[in-house]
């Protein structure tokens, strides 16, 4: 029993370091660089002696400009965030008597055709939601989400700067979430359960994780298979190379010019078809391979 509490609080305990440090970088960077704590203090001065609701009146114009920065500047603060977590990470590890790339065997060369089929695997999900997301726009039902989704995310994706988003969004981020998920969450899961139990509940806690209703339908599943690549690989790096590759494209396809040519019909068509094939192609891999079951690994 005492072993499966442990699991649980330690999962409880990455996770919710990985959400404080995001919160607190949006909180403390749209306060300051983004002026939020000035058009606080500017109400609150004008109201001069403020009753409840000219307070609740501030408190909510400073939470628009926060959030207004944080769409803004998501990749410089997801890169911070991560970093800061990642560094929390290994100093939980180091306590615990462990390295923490050791312990997810990141230390050691993945395989070439294991980080091909992941990065396949990356590429052909991006083009399929983003092809089955066209398709779900002509229902009415959930059309409007559907764009106000999209909306948000092309705002996420498309400010900032390419450079900046790539950084965060498509490498940084990517790759310290594997780490959370596909890495330390799933070994704490292997240790009290089978692999597959593993796999799937670190894919459903993916997806919850990303908390946007629209996101967590997609996200879980890509969650499952990551972290089937994992298991099937023994390492991290190849699903790694798949989420990077996932969110990189997301990045580039808003990028000024890039979006026009890939949203014609011609160029949808034909991505689609491709993207097909380069899941079959990685789905087809990774069922054949066997488990790579490393010493350092999670027992299965």
């Amino acid at each position: 029993m005492k072993k499966y509490i442990k699991a649980v609080l330690l999962i409880i305990v990455y996770t919710i370091i990985y959400l404080a440090f995001m919160l607190i970088c949006e909180i403390v960077f749209g306060l300051t660089l983004g002026g939020g704590y000035g058009e606080l203090a500017k109400l609150l001065q004008e109201t001069g002696a403020a009753g409840q609701p000219q307070i609740r009146e501030a408190a909510y114009a400073a939470a628009e400009i926060v959030n207004a920065y944080m769409l803004r500047n998501s990749g410089i603060i997801l890169s911070i965030s991560a970093l800061l977590s990642l560094l929390t990470y290994t100093r939980i590890y180091s306590a615990r008597k462990m390295s923490l790339f050791s312990v997810l065997n990141m230390d050691r060369r993945p395989a070439g055709a294991d980080l091909k089929n992941g990065i396949f695997a990356g590429v052909s999900v991006n083009f399929v939601i983003s092809f089955v997301f066209v398709l779900l726009q002509n229902f009415k039902f959930i059309g409007d989400a559907l764009s106000n989704y999209n909306a948000q995310m092309e705002t996420a994706f498309g400010a900032g700067g390419v450079a900046q988003n790539l950084l965060g969004i498509g490498i940084i981020g990517p790759l310290v979430e594997e780490i959370l998920f596909r890495g330390m969450i799933k070994r704490e899961l292997e240790s009290v359960s089978k692999w597959k139990a593993a796999v799937v509940v670190q894919g459903v806690l993916f997806g919850l994780y990303h908390f946007i209703p629209l996101q967590i339908i997609y996200t879980i599943p890509i969650g499952i298979y990551l972290g089937y690549i994992t298991y099937k690989t023994g390492s991290v790096w190849p699903a790694a190379a798949g989420h990077i590759a996932l969110n990189s494209l997301s990045v580039l396809l808003t990028a000024p010019g890039i979006a026009e040519v890939f949203g014609s019909p011609q160029f949808s068509l034909l991505f689609i078809v491709f993207s097909v094939y380069m899941f079959a192609s990685s789905l087809r891999y990774f069922l054949k391979r066997e488990p790579d079951r490393p010493e350092n690994g999670a027992s299965a």
